[in-house]
């Protein structure tokens, strides 16, 4: 019995890491394509998929062994999502971003509605399919707008606002299938346990459930609150970023198990983990750490969810689901354009995230499948969906792309007339209004060195950032007023947040050469320009740092023997001359 569980585990593995392979190589070979082609790598991804899945090539069987790296990718995408986040960053506007994030998809729902019965489908099965259409994908907007850097500015606030409402609202829309199952006449399956109480008990039932379940959402961020940033602290009593790294996705798995406990999803609960340590001075290390990881398992999940298009379906369907597309995109792209313009947005900001949010996302394949099953919709309508969905996907960055270039264009037009121009929500792109720091300087280490520099820096009123790894340190100078950030310089995440972007010298005062050079040659790659300064302790690194991309090397051997070379000369110059001035009082005396 032992032996035979074994093998069949062992067969199990061996299928997924074929399947791994697979879909990783295929992965690599399209996105190497398409970047030379100057095409997005999402894209990629997402058409590997449906090339070398189930339904085309079969060279990946089936997507059931690949579940857990889905949940894994999405978790990780989410809790970085959230450590990109603060509280201060929201408070702006935040009522009227609520009320963008629901108005938009209200007014989906119900414009779509009767567009899908035009399709020919019955009023509950369009109702079901506008639902689902009106969702956007959070995983390749946010990772799109994380791409562009652009989630900290006033679209991607906006954005992510919409998707966090959407993801919650699916709720509610799954809890209505029921009802449109009803509707549609289906009968025979009885409800499962979750869909049941708003049948038996009605909406007073329903509403006890969902404030229940935010409660628990209410009491998962006030422990979160008061316990993640202590022990993220004594991760590091032993100055392991390895240990800390653990810990926050640790917590980040933890919080997606409870929220899936009290019926919301895994997904939520990392984003809602990440925003709680956004609030700490670890984010940065943190988002750049698990970026990696999270690169590997997105280039996954997104060419899993490419497996999800049936080619032989949009061959035999292309004139619908090209239809399906067009209108998808045009009809999501200018209500929710017009929401966000009707809640304060500025026209700019309006019509870059309509564009953004114009396509369908992975809860309208939850969405789709749950209605599937209960019957409301068909398996026709139900590959058709998929495809619509997949597609729309695949075209979504060049919406992001057209969405940025329309903006320009329609930033003549003004706010509502309803809002007043200090409640706007973002005028032009941040990006193009924020005041760059000129003479800017990044500080890596504020040990004796670096807190010499930054002392004659702030003497000659010169802006600047030190990165520091002592979270001690970081406690300490934070409560002076010092601009600090926590993490490792090597890092480029640390290096973004810290403001390479727009400095114009890096200053590497660290002892450690190995991170220096990281920091060197990932500083070099962002900013072609830039001056870096820094440090070795022996002089055969220094060739290696200059190699690398830094403009100055400064050697500690060297620096010491000329310091003390300095000193002797000076001090023989001292005594050589009061020696000539004693012989010279001598002959005046002899005189």
């Amino acid at each position: 019995m032992v032996a035979s569980t074994l093998a069949a585990t062992t067969v199990t593995e061996s299928a997924v890491i074929a399947d791994l392979l697979v879909i990783l190589a295929s992965a690599a070979i399209i996105a190497i394509v398409m970047q030379r082609m100057r095409l997005a790598v999402i894209p990629a991804y997402l058409i590997t998929g449906a090339v070398i899945g189930p339904d085309a090539l079969g060279l990946v069987p089936t997507r059931e062994e690949l579940r857990v790296i889905l949940h894994l990718a999405i978790i990780l995408l989410l809790f970085g999502v959230g450590l990109e986040l603060h509280v201060a960053m929201l408070k702006p506007g935040l009522s009227r971003m609520v009320a963008a994030g629901l108005g938009s998809c209200g007014v989906s729902v119900l414009v779509g509605w009767p567009v899908a019965m035009r399709f020919g489908l019955s009023a509950p099965a369009a109702l079901a399919i506008s639902m689902g259409l009106s969702l956007s994908s959070t995983a390749v907007v946010l990772r799109i707008l994380t791409d562009r850097r652009e989630l900290q500015q006033a679209n991607g606030r906006l954005a992510l606002s919409i998707l966090v409402i959407q993801d919650l609202i699916v709720l509610g829309m799954l809890a209505s299938l029921p009802a449109l199952a009803t509707w549609s006449g289906v009968t025979g399956d009885a409800p499962s346990v979750e869909t049941r109480g708003p049948a038996a008990h009605g909406w007073l039932w329903f509403l006890a459930v969902a404030a229940a379940r935010v409660g628990g959402v209410a009491m998962l961020l006030i422990l979160g609150r008061l316990v993640l940033p202590r022990l993220l602290r004594e991760s590091l009593r032993g100055r392991s970023l390895e240990v800390l790294m653990t810990v926050g996705v640790a917590a980040a798995l933890a919080a997606a198990v409870v929220t899936q406990a009290i019926g919301f999803s895994l997904e939520m609960g990392a984003f809602l983990a990440g925003f709680v340590l956004a609030g700490t001075p670890f984010r940065h290390q943190l988002s750049g750490q698990i970026g990696p990881l999270r690169d590997l398992f997105i280039a996954v999940f997104f060419a899993t969810l490419g497996m999800e298009l049936n080619l032989g379906t949009v061959m035999e369907w292309w004139l619908v689901v090209i239809a399906g597309v067009a209108v998808l995109a045009v009809l999501k792209g200018v209500l929710i354009s017009a929401t966000c313009w009707a809640s304060g947005a500025a026209p700019a900001i309006a019509v870059a995230v309509g564009l953004s949010l114009a396509q369908a996302g992975e809860f309208s394949l939850i969405l789709l499948g749950a209605a599937h099953e209960r019957r409301i919709i068909t398996d026709e309508i139900l590959a058709v969906g998929i495809a619509i969905v997949v597609i729309s996907l695949i075209l979504t960055p060049g919406m992001v792309n057209l969405g940025s270039r329309l903006g320009q264009a329609v930033s003549g037009i003004g706010l509502a007339p309803w809002i007043a121009s200090s409640l706007a929500l973002g005028g032009r792109r941040e990006s193009e209004t924020a005041p760059k720091h000129s003479n800017h300087v990044v500080v890596a280490g504020y040990g004796p060195i670096g807190r010499r520099i930054a002392e004659k820096l702030d003497e000659a009123g010169i802006p600047f950032t030190i990165v520091e790894l002592n979270p001690a340190t970081v406690r300490e100078q934070t409560h002076h007023g010092r601009p600090i950030i926590f993490g490792d310089i090597g890092n480029i995440q640390v290096l973004e947040s810290a403001g390479i972007g727009h400095a114009d010298a890096l200053i590497l005062t660290i002892p450690d050469e190995e991170a220096a050079l990281r920091a060197c040659a990932a500083a070099r790659r962002r900013v072609p320009g830039l001056f870096i300064a820094t440090r070795t302790r022996v002089v055969s690194k220094q060739a290696g740092l200059m190699e690398t991309g830094a403009d100055h090397v400064t050697v500690d051997e060297m620096a010491a023997a000329e310091a003390m070379l300095h000193a002797v000369v000076a001090r023989i110059d001292a005594t050589a001359e009061k020696r000539w001035e004693e012989s010279s009082q001598d002959r005046q005396d002899d005189a």
